[in-house]
């Protein structure tokens, strides 16, 4: 299931080389939505929601949200730990409203201008 994850910078970094666990996720069936609103809406209200916690996170700064596909076993409920190979994208908000999309090899390209 895709999941999406506020993330700080320095975890993304992290992450480009090693295991990196995360406390908090938004996946889709963790919300209600009106029968006319598509997967892909869903996810992009979910991206949004998950932009807003990173910017939290960041002070304003800017946010960034990890989608990531995880396994049966990782929905468990509990904090999930993430491997790079794991990430479908990287999605980045600097105001909560829009967000901008990297592929996951577009990261290691990119991560020293978050930083």
């Amino acid at each position: 299931m895709r999941v999406y994850v506020a993330a700080r910078p320095e975890a993304v970094k992290r992450l480009l080389s090693s295991e990196v666990t995360f406390e908090e996720y938004l996946a889709p069936d963790q919300f209600e939505f009106d029968q006319g609103v598509d997967e892909e809406e869903r996810e992009h209200l979910i991206s949004l929601l998950a932009a807003d916690d990173a910017l939290e996170l960041t002070g304003g700064k800017i946010g960034l949200v990890l989608a990531a596909d995880l396994t049966d076993e990782q929905l468990n409920g509990t904090a999930i730990t993430l491997k790079f190979n794991q990430i479908a994208s990287l999605l980045i908000s600097e105001d909560g409203e829009e967000l901008s999309w990297f592929a996951p090899e577009e990261i290691k390209h990119q991560i020293d201008e978050w930083l």
